[in-house]
This record gives C-alpha cells, sequence and structure tokens, in this order.
C-alpha cells in the first residue's frame, strides 16, 4: 500500500507529514547554471551514490508530461520539474516514501513523506537517506553558515518540514485569514496543495517552516508539530460548535455530497476534492459510518486530472470529467463497509 493511502496520527486533520533536506556537492555551480556535460555527471554522482538504497532511477526528460503530472498529484515532483525537464531525475522507493529530487533547484532534495502526523520519524528516515549520500558525496557546506542552498532561506541546516492539513471548518468560519496572518509571525508558511505558488484544495493546506538557519532540525520539527497540534485543536473546537449550533444544517450538506459522489455522471476536479474534503468532514465527525477514511485519501490522488486523463482514451474534458465520475462512484460502492 502506497504511504498516502493510510490514515496516521492525527489523521482527522492532518493528512501527510513531509521532511525535505536540501543538498548540493562541491564543486559544482547550482542546478540552474549546470552545462548539460555538469548535469549529466550531477545526475550520474547521485546515481551511484543512491545505489545501498535501492530506489528507482526516473529521468524526467525520459518521462511523459502526462507522467510527471501523477508524479506532481502524489507529490513527489516539485510543479518545475513539469516543465524543466532537461537534466532532472527522481530517486523513489517502492512505497513512495522516500522521494529524491535530483538538480531540481538544488542538486539534491530527499524527501520523506508519511501519513498523518509523523514528522520526528520521517525527519529520521530523511537523516539516514542523507547519511548513505553523504558517504559517498562531498555536500557544500559552509562552517559560518551551513548547507549551501541555491536559494538563501533554506540556507542553514537545509530542511523543510511541512503537514498537509485538513480544515473545513477554520476555511468556512473565516478563521482561515487570521490563521494566516499568525503563522508567519512565528516563522511559519501556509501554502496550496503544491507548495509554493500553489492554492488550496478541498481545504487542504500546507503548513511548512521557513526559518532554517540559526535553529537545529529537531527544534525546527517540534515548534512545527506544536503549532500543528493547536491549529488541530482550533479545527476540532470549531467543528464540535459546528455540530452542536447546527448539526441538522452540516448534516445535509455532508450527505448531499455523498449523494453527488456516489451519483454524479460528470465531475470536474475542483467539484471533486470539494465534495471529498465535505464527505471526510463527515467521516470525522461521525456521520458517515459505512466508509473507512483510507478510500477518501485514495480518491484525492486517482481522481486527479493527471490520474484520470492517463486512463481516458478519447481525453477531452468532458470525458474525463465521465470517467472521473465513474471512478469516484465505483470507488465508493465497492469501499463501504
Amino acid at each position: 500500500m502506497r504511504w498516502y493511502i493510510d490514515s496516521g496520527p492525527e489523521g482527522d486533520i492532518v493528512i501527510s507529514s513531509r521532511v525535505r533536506l536540501a543538498r548540493n556537492i562541491k564543486g559544482y555551480p547550482f542546478a540552474n547554471r549546470l552545462t548539460d556535460a555538469g548535469g549529466k555527471e550531477v545526475l550520474e554522482r547521485c546515481k551511484e551514490a543512491a545505489q545501498p538504497l535501492r530506489l528507482k532511477y526516473i529521468t524526467m526528460d525520459e518521462t511523459p508530461a502526462i507522467k510527471r503530472q501523477m508524479l506532481l498529484e502524489r507529490h513527489l515532483i516539485s510543479p518545475e520539474m513539469l516543465v524543466a525537464t532537461g537534466n532532472k531525475a527522481l530517486l523513489l522507493s517502492e512505497d513512495e516514501q522516500i522521494s529524491i529530487l535530483l538538480c531540481e533547484e538544488d542538486h539534491i532534495r530527499i524527501q520523506c513523506m508519511s501519513s498523518g502526523l509523523n514528522l520526528h520519524e520521517m525527519y529520521q528516515l530523511a537523516d539516514k537517506v542523507d547519511d548513505v549520500l553523504e558517504e559517498r558525496l562531498d555536500y557544500s557546506f559552509n562552517p559560518q553558515f551551513g548547507y549551501t542552498t541555491c536559494c538563501p532561506t533554506n540556507t542553514g541546516t537545509g530542511l523543510r518540514a511541512s503537514c498537509m492539513l485538513h480544515l473545513p471548518a477554520i476555511t468556512s468560519t473565516g478563521y482561515i485569514d487570521t490563521l494566516l496572518a499568525t503563522v508567519g509571525k512565528l516563522g511559519m508558511t501556509v501554502r496550496g496543495v503544491y507548495g509554493e505558488g500553489t492554492r488550496a484544495k478541498g481545504n487542504m493546506y500546507q503548513l511548512s517552516n521557513q526559518i532554517t538557519l540559526g535553529i537545529s532540525e529537531q527544534d525546527s520539527i517540534k515548534r512545527l508539530e506544536e503549532l500543528v497540534k493547536m491549529i488541530a485543536e482550533k479545527e476540532r473546537s470549531i467543528r464540535a460548535s459546528m455540530k452542536k449550533e447546527n448539526g441538522d444544517k452540516l448534516a445535509d450538506m455532508i450527505w448531499r455530497s455523498y449523494g453527488l459522489l456516489t451519483n454524479a455522471r460528470l465531475l470536474t476536479s475542483e467539484e471533486a476534492y470539494q465534495l471529498i474534503s465535505d464527505i471526510r468532514l463527515g467521516i470525522n465527525l461521525g456521520v458517515i459510518t459505512n466508509l473507512p477514511i483510507e478510500t477518501l485519501n485514495e480518491l484525492t490522488i486517482i481522481a486527479g486530472p493527471a490520474h484520470i486523463a492517463e486512463k481516458c482514451v478519447e481525453n477531452t474534458r468532458l470525458n474525463r470529467d465521465k470517467l472521473r465520475a465513474l471512478v469516484v462512484r465505483e470507488k465508493l460502492n465497492s469501499r463501504k463497509d
């Protein structure tokens, strides 16, 4: 089973945790300044260094655009790697928990991802992967400033930790604006589903640290985890109030969304994400009891534009929306308890 289908700790709010480490090889310019020959050399060195990890090696320029989009929808590559494919590659574990982006912005970006709130575990895993690579590669490191990275905001530890949060109650009440203003003062940032420059979908937000200089990896993760737990409690509190004060209205909204998903014949990706968000809320509030949350996690991935388009023989917008509706109906009807 892929990690993103499972439901982990604090799974009613925290969809996933990710820890990313940015590294560059000493003696080479950053990825955007590499020559073609230099880029190939960096890729080959990284590939050889990662051999003990037994990861699959995927080059972006040999991967069809639709497949790259599918990798993005599963959070395995960045949006930049969709369009800039030359001398860029991905090292990927079978369960997709470990993904190493090569020559994206930095030479190496180690990503470890898990369902639920598992930041400490993912840091430990990323650290082990980093140790394997560092045994065979000489990283660019400054004794005063730490790891040298392409973007100055990553200099220091090179660590970016993030959690994907489902915040329908905070969003619907407008408290999300207060949250966005507050987290920046705490050295954190809130982004969309696919990171910087993207927007929220289905009430999903990515909360991550901003400060990497002058703070240890452990402290960064601890601060983020504490903030995630505070936000989760706020979301749960608002959900409880909504259920208590407008229980019938809330249940009606949830069941209407359920009815649409289980009966729709045409379904856009935007509509699917919002309806899935409503049903996820219904499961977590105990309104819907015959559907496992893992089914919703899987639907969030397989209903994505690229995953649907890859299955669609006649790849028109109407046919994609028709196929998406069919995929969702079949999945929901087959996974009822």
